[in-house]
């Protein structure tokens, strides 16, 4: 049985360089914060949070993508295939938002994750700290007990890493 991706065909980065049609990607700054974080810079700390993201997907087998967003909507870090990342992080902030409010609403406690089931798989949406959202997109036969024990301890990594530069902000 194969799995269909629910983005279609799961392609492989490409790194630095030109890509397959001559097209140099330009280096986009850093979307985290541009102080030095205890000798080292941003670009460290997202270079971090992408590692955390991607050793996930490298966990949990049907992982199509995964990014982290602020609360605000701004994307800080993506592994996205044939999405726009932008956008995803903007929708990501709009369910975080919604989730909280219906958690409020209720009364049981705080806001910890969410889970929308497709067709052809997943969208999880997991509270990375007070200032951040983990989206995970699988696939249909990806095995969301793993999932979650993966994705909650990498929310929980994120939300150390982020707190950090909260830490930063106020000095």
């Amino acid at each position: 049985m194969s799995a269909r991706w629910p983005l279609g065909p799961r392609r492989v980065p490409v790194g630095p360089g030109p890509r397959p049609n001559g097209v140099v990607p330009a280096r986009r700054p850093s979307r985290l914060i541009g102080k030095k974080l205890d000798g080292g810079s941003a670009v460290e700390l997202e270079a971090d949070v992408l590692a955390q993201i991607r050793g996930l997907r490298d966990r949990v087998r049907h992982v199509a993508g995964s990014l982290v967003a602020s609360v605000d909507g701004r994307l800080v870090a993506h592994d996205t295939h044939g999405i726009e990342p932008d956008g995803m992080a903007a929708l990501s902030a709009a369910v975080l938002g919604l989730s909280q409010r219906l958690i409020e609403t209720v009364g049981p406690g705080q806001f910890a994750e969410t889970v929308t089931r497709g067709t052809h798989g997943y969208v999880a949406t997991y509270a990375a700290g007070p200032r951040a959202v983990l989206t995970v997109v699988t696939g249909e036969e990806t095995n969301i007990g793993r999932l979650h024990l993966e994705a909650r301890q990498v929310a929980n990594r994120l939300a150390d890493l982020l707190e950090a530069v909260t830490a930063a902000e106020r000095r």
